[in-house]
């Protein structure tokens, strides 16, 4: 039975570990996500500026708001591409490892459930025969002690 328990611990670490691993790649993820929106709206802001510009006779502060928007896009894009490269590491594939592990070696625990009831029975039967022949062997004669 406490072979089962270990696995069944094992099994309960690997999987805590996983989604620990999945969460921290989504936070990432999020942190990029969110920082490419705002530089977005950022662009969108400047866009709104060089539409401004471009009703004004002059054609300097139009191309110049228009550029800064067009640099935005395209930090924006780039984080874009970047959140979605963001993958989880070594660790990841260690944990689905122990996971597995876990799983095949409950798999043969329960394969074999005259193993798993000799392990949870025989032990305590054999403390309760032991315990009941040392109370026998105390309780004996003296002269079968010294021969």
């Amino acid at each position: 039975m406490e072979k089962l328990t270990r696995r069944l611990r094992a099994l309960a670490r690997a999987d805590t570990l996983i989604a620990t691993i999945w969460l921290t790649v989504a936070a990432k993820r999020g942190a990029l996500l969110a920082l490419a929106a705002l530089i977005a709206a950022l662009g969108f802001g400047m866009l709104n500026a060089a539409a401004y510009f471009a009703l004004e006779p002059r054609m300097g502060a139009l191309w110049a708001a228009v550029s800064v928007a067009g640099a935005d896009f395209l930090i924006a894009a780039i984080l874009l591409v970047a959140a979605s490269f963001v993958r989880p590491g070594r660790d990841l594939d260690l944990a689905l490892e122990l996971r597995d592990n876990a799983i095949e070696q409950l798999a043969a625990i329960a394969a074999s459930p005259v193993d798993l009831a000799s392990e949870a029975l025989l032990g305590p039967l054999m403390g309760i025969v032991s315990r009941q022949l040392r109370s026998f062997l105390g309780r004996a004669p003296k002269e079968a002690k010294e021969k």
